[in-house]
């Protein structure tokens, strides 16, 4: 590969929307076009709209369309040769981009734009007036052309309620939480502060969606505003879903920059990047508190850049709940009793959760802070679903040592794939220990439902709920259920059940 096609971010563009009268407010696509422009303004270089050749939309949840990146295309009066349009996942922004460095290195990409929008904000207040929004005739949603698309939860999780976010990552959180010795009131302390210097960082950024700094302690204790959703987060530890918000970047080769003579002060280098996918289903994984395939990606990266993570600079940990971003630094290593900054936006509960399009603006921030420090290295990290897809990127003003080839990362999801877990029992009988649960509570905040992952004494893994009791859904957010003996008995038609 000629030194001159290294993979470069040349422009990075967001816009945060806070207009309160939705009668004219702007469709997804729309916003994602303004981000687009805002990126060519950042690169310097009106030419580049002649030049762009390949196009990534990330999925887009809060409006359907029959053609997305033909769409944008027309909007913005471009005319890429490479026109795709991704699967649901958080991982996608940064996906694209290594997938996108990976045509740049061969010489089959010369400028590619990434771009992803949400309107959740919109679309929701509208439908809630009952205002018909006048935005472009929704289509069937589009067969993904790139990127990994199954559902994320099999028949068995679905049917003991453990298939959306806020059912899962608390399961992830709690067991975290008994792995370190921790109680339940000084988990919460840490979940707290933890979060706290999110909320510090959002404030600080005039594109956050909400730029109220809140103090730990607001965080943690529980009131009518801040509610117990899936035990032990409060609402304020979730990720704010309903925003306004796109975000575009605009990757280029060396050589192509040099040629449209952008700025040298505009290149930002990728240095590393790799993706995996862990075990799909939660109940295939190994335990609930790693991830193999973050731990392998972060190497990956890492190894492919020459750095060792102490020498990264700064992070952004994918940030959906809190013990995605704690598995997340702990693959990389990092203290947890001293833990860095882990991000540059202020995460999806303070900056704002576009949908699957959150990273491209954690990347937009690294290109703006790498810009100021160009020797520095940052490390960005993504997933998907339920601490299922991963990609990392690392980047630095800095140009590489060596050329950008992922061809040694092959074997990554290879080995992943051959991991050995649980064997899984659908109709259990017998004892069993809780391996980690959670408490669902309804929007009053009432205790709603348990969710169970158990194992059988001869070491299957089962999922179970509870009879419904509030006193007891209380007593398991004030002890330690993981570990408590219990006895399963198999369900018929519904959930396997749990007594204790």
């Amino acid at each position: 590969m000629a030194k001159k096609r290294f993979p470069i971010i040349v422009g990075a563009g967001q816009v945060t929307n806070h207009e309160r009268n939705f009668v004219n407010a702007p469709h997804p696509l729309e916003l994602a076009a303004s981000a687009v422009e805002a990126a060519i303004e950042d690169s310097r270089c009106t030419k580049i709209r002649r030049h762009v050749d390949t196009l990534g939309i990330v999925n887009i949840t809060s409006w359907h369309y029959k053609d997305p990146p033909r769409h944008l295309s027309e909007m913005l009066d471009i005319q890429p040769a490479v026109r795709e349009y991704t699967g649901i996942g958080g991982n996608t922004p940064q996906w694209l981009v290594n997938r996108y460095a990976d045509r740049i290195a061969k010489g089959k990409t010369g400028i590619a734009i990434v771009a992803g929008a949400e309107a959740m904000d919109f679309s929701y207040r509208a439908l809630r007036e009952g205002y018909p929004l006048p935005w472009p005739t929704p289509g069937d949603v589009p067969s993904p052309t790139v990127g990994d698309s199954p559902f994320g939860s099999n028949d068995y999780e679905i049917t003991h309620n453990a298939y959306t976010p806020i059912q899962v990552y608390p399961l992830f959180e709690n067991a975290l939480r008994a792995e370190r010795g921790l109680d339940i009131d000084k988990h919460r302390e840490f979940l707290s502060r933890h979060l706290a210097e999110f909320s510090r960082i959002a404030a600080e950024n005039p594109l956050a969606w909400s730029q109220r700094e809140r103090s730990a302690s607001e965080i943690g204790t529980v009131t009518e505003e801040n509610r117990i959703i899936g035990f032990p987060y409060t609402k304020f530890m979730n990720p704010v879903m309903k925003v306004n918000q796109s975000a575009a970047l605009i990757i280029s080769s060396t050589e192509m920059a040099e040629k449209l003579a952008i700025p040298k002060d505009r290149w930002v280098y990728l240095h590393g990047g790799a993706d995996a996918n862990d075990k799909w289903f939660v109940s295939e994984r190994i335990d609930f508190t790693s991830s193999p395939a973050i731990e392998m990606v972060a190497h990956a990266a890492l190894q492919m850049a020459g750095l060792e993570s102490n020498e990264i600079d700064f992070f952004d940990l994918y940030s959906c709940f809190p013990s995605a971003t704690v598995i997340g630094a702990k693959s990389l290593g990092l203290d947890m009793e001293n833990l860095p900054p882990l991000t540059v936006t202020g995460g999806l509960a303070y900056f704002g959760g576009p949908g699957n399009n959150y990273t491209t603006h954690a990347i937009a921030e690294a290109v703006k802070k790498l810009r100021k420090k160009p020797e520095s290295f940052g490390y960005i990290s993504a997933l998907g679903w339920f601490i299922t897809k991963h990609s990392a990127g690392i980047y630095s003003g800095r140009e590489p040592e060596k050329p950008w080839d992922r061809r040694g990362l092959q074997g990554i999801q290879m080995r992943i794939d051959t991991m050995e877990g649980p064997e899984i029992e659908i109709h259990p009988g017998g004892r069993a220990s809780v391996e980690t649960y959670t408490v669902m509570h309804d929007r009053e905040g009432t205790p709603d439902y348990a969710i169970i992952a158990a194992r059988l004494d001869n070491g299957k893994r089962c999922w179970a709920q509870t009879q419904k009791d509030e006193d007891f859904f209380s007593a398991m957010e004030r002890e330690e259920f993981i570990g408590r003996k219990g006895a399963i008995t198999a369900g018929v038609t519904g959930p396997n059940m749990m007594t204790f």
